[in-house]
């Protein structure tokens, strides 16, 4: 289909971070069951928290298949990814007490596994919670 780098995983449970540590964009294709997509959804939280950007492949786009595998082999699948929002909060950088941990965890987790700087890092925690 003309997509590079693609990783197959079995399972919900088969993704590995390091796979993808130097990688700034992600497209998540999953089954199109209930596990699959709330699977996708998880995952786009990690990767936000790392500071990736992410897209995912829409059920629709498998032409009624269940999964990207089945569609490829029907000669119906679409690769046709749409961004998944990110929240945009204005609010300054104030960061309560009672949330303080939570954001500090937020930004280690983008400064070490996803390689965004101090500054970003803080400020893209900050509109996620």
């Amino acid at each position: 289909m003309g997509v590079r780098r693609v990783v197959a995983i079995f399972g919900v449970h088969g993704w590995r971070w390091d796979w993808v540590r130097e990688v700034r964009a992600l497209v998540f294709a999953l089954d199109a069951d209930p596990t699959g997509q709330q699977q996708w959804r998880q995952l786009a939280r990690q990767a936000a928290l790392r500071g990736k950007q992410v897209a995912v492949l829409e059920p629709a786009a498998y032409g009624g298949q269940k999964d990207v595998s089945a569609a490829w082999a029907a000669g119906v699948l679409r690769v046709e990814a749409r961004p998944v929002a990110a929240r945009q909060d204005p609010a300054p950088l104030e960061v309560p007490e009672d949330r303080r941990e939570a954001w500090a965890e937020r930004v280690a987790i983008m400064v070490t596994d996803g390689g965004v700087r101090r500054e970003d890092a803080e400020r893209l925690a900050w509109a996620g919670l």
